[in-house]
């Protein structure tokens, strides 16, 4: 199994965004400067800042690391911010007097923004009042020579000139203190941004600009830009984004060089999978110098659009290939291409996927059964991307003893009507095609270590982006507009959201107790799958297992609407014969009105 934590081991070979980021901090004419760092959840952001933090120690810079999620609900992002950061430059030098005298006006800056931070909110007094071991005349003495008066009649004004005289002020004394370290850079990483609420990340933004901006100085941040940008949007909520996109402009104006984490194609998806299973199969010094190998390549061996370590040529790097090896880079080449597209080439879904998969090899290695890793995988992938289809063949399973799978992978006209559509479904068919073939394998040993999960732990963990929220959140509204602008919006998110938006759905439908609320998230989820023509398996899947007591009269009419002049078709008029003998008169009588 694989640490889920970031590394400055790098296995995906991102030397060459370290050489652009450090091609910026080692150019006097660029700083200062902030650098975005974005990337999707997952897509290797914190191991890439901690690649850049090793590159930096090894110079004359100073390196700061600030994870504001860390200390969100504690304190105030700004104060949290400043104060990190002279705590740390305290222990990174030894300082002289000079210098001693900047830090200890920087520290009461910093003293005097809390006080203000807090008093600011609930007013002065009633601060005061309520905090009955609050040293006032200390605060006083440690916040420099405010006049008393004037502090409590301009505290809840931002725009004081109190306030712009304590920004200017730590501005001055913050740019000094760096000249005082004689170091070449100071350079920050603010990391996980991204987690936090939108007030705190526009707060910490904010900070670096108003307080610390300063010559030398460098910050990198690293977040997802589609949750900065919703941050903005939240904080100026009164300014139209169709007419005008603010989030754009103030990052522009926040972030000089931004830097995007693209997802890793088939053959870098390929590569990273194989020096996974390489970490677990070879001896630490092996492995690194078969890492140093494959990302040093010479340009004539440099083809960046072919998978740099694979099965086939595994023997140009290694002269003694452990066999487990050779078997996990077989699964690698057969998985790899369903996978990727699964997760969109993110390398956090990838190593959870593979540790799910040793979790569940473990559990039955510990009651003493051999599960076949490449079959499990297989199954996984259905598992993740066709949940509702992979529940539908785990109850087949135990209903025919397995026949489905021989029928579906013969590709003869004898499968269950049921299964018909499988046979024209490209992604299904795709699944069915990869090797190896499960016919004839006892399939309930697999499924006994998934039960109970109707999603893998990895998708319950897998965050929806912005985007996809909003498309459900406007899914679920009570307005027609919003529902169909949701629907519109949703050709644009990837294939792994519009699989969880759906899950979401059903999941709503099989809990709604009221009918008429029932009945229009019905609407919804048939407006939806029409548009996605990969969830019209899904959608006959659930529908098939959902309950009838809770089924309506317009499943039936909406189930042939979906699945007409589809693969599907047939599969329909079957779930929807059994249908005319339920015990659900109302769905019953639906049911033979629409065979007719």
């Amino acid at each position: 199994m694989w640490n889920d934590n970031e590394t400055k081991e790098d296995l995906i070979d991102f030397h060459y965004l370290v050489n652009s980021i450090n091609s910026i901090l080692d150019n006097d004419r660029l700083v200062p400067s902030t650098i975005g760092i974005y990337g999707g959840w997952g897509s290797g952001k914190s191991s890439l800042m901690k690649l850049i933090e090793h590159e930096n120690e090894k110079k004359d810079n100073i390196v700061i690391k600030f994870n504001g999620w860390l200390f969100e609900g504690y304190e105030d992002a700004k104060t949290a911010l400043l104060s990190n950061l002279i705590d740390e430059l305290i222990k990174n030098r030894t300082w002289d007097g000079k210098a001693k005298k900047y830090l200890g006006r920087l520290i009461k800056k910093v003293k005097w923004l809390k006080v203000l931070s807090t008093t600011s909110k609930i007013g002065l007094n009633t601060y005061l009042s309520s905090s009955t071991d609050f040293d006032y005349s200390n605060v006083l003495n440690e916040i420099s020579n405010i006049n008393v008066d004037d502090y409590i009649k301009n505290i809840q004004s931002e725009e004081s000139e109190l306030i712009e005289k304590g920004v200017r002020e730590f501005r001055l004394d913050f740019a000094e203190l760096i000249k005082e370290t004689k170091a070449k850079r100071l350079v920050v990483l603010i990391d996980d941004l991204d987690r936090c609420n939108p007030d705190t990340i526009i707060s910490t933004l904010e900070a670096i600009k108003l307080f610390l901006f300063a010559e030398k100085s460098i910050f990198l941040i690293s977040a997802d830009e589609r949750l900065i940008n919703y941050a903005v949007k939240k904080r100026f909520p009164e300014l139209p984004s169709q007419e005008y996109d603010v989030s754009k402009d103030y990052l522009e104006k926040l972030i000089q060089f931004p830097i995007r984490i693209p997802s890793l194609n088939e053959s870098e998806f390929e590569t990273y999978i194989n020096l996974l299973f390489c970490k677990i199969h070879l001896e630490t010094s092996k492995f690194n110098t078969l890492r140093t190998k494959i990302f040093e390549l010479s340009p004539e061996q440099n083809k960046i659009l072919d998978s740099r370590l694979n099965a086939e040529n595994i023997n140009n790097y290694l002269d003694d290939v452990p066999e487990l090896l050779k078997e996990d880079l077989i699964l690698s080449k057969q998985i790899n291409p369903i996978l990727v597209s699964i997760l969109s080439g993110n390398p956090r879904q990838c190593k959870r996927f593979l540790n799910l998969l040793m979790i569940r090899l473990n559990m039955a290695k510990s009651k003493g059964i051999e599960l076949k890793k490449n079959v499990l995988a297989k199954l996984m992938l259905l598992e993740y991307f066709k949940t509702e289809s992979f529940n539908k063949l785990v109850r087949s399973t135990y209903e025919s003893d397995d026949t489905v799978m021989k029928f579906l992978e013969s590709d003869t006209d004898d499968v269950p009507n049921t299964f018909k559509g499988w046979q024209t479904d490209i992604w299904l068919q795709k699944w069915i095609d990869i090797d190896p073939k499960l016919s004839g394998i006892d399939l309930k040993l697999y499924f006994y270590f998934t039960r109970g999960d109707n999603k893998i732990d990895f998708i319950s963990n897998k965050r929806l982006s912005p985007e996809a929220k909003e498309i459900l959140k406007g899914l679920l509204s009570g307005t027609t507009s919003l529902k169909n602008k949701a629907i519109s919006a949703s050709e644009s998110i990837p294939k792994s959201d519009i699989l969880i938006v759906f899950s979401e759905v059903t999941n709503r439908i099989l809990t709604e107790e009221d009918l008429k609320n029932r009945g229009e998230l019905n609407k919804i989820l048939v407006q939806y799958c029409k548009k996605h023509e990969i969830l019209i398996s899904e959608y006959c899947a659930f529908i098939e297992k959902t309950p009838e007591s809770i089924l309506m009269p317009a499943n039936a009419a909406n189930l042939m609407l979906i699945t007409k002049d589809t693969g599907f078709e047939q599969n329909a008029k079957t779930i929807i014969q059994k249908w005319t003998d339920s015990s659900n008169t109302i769905l019953a009588k639906a049911a033979k009105k629409q065979l007719k």
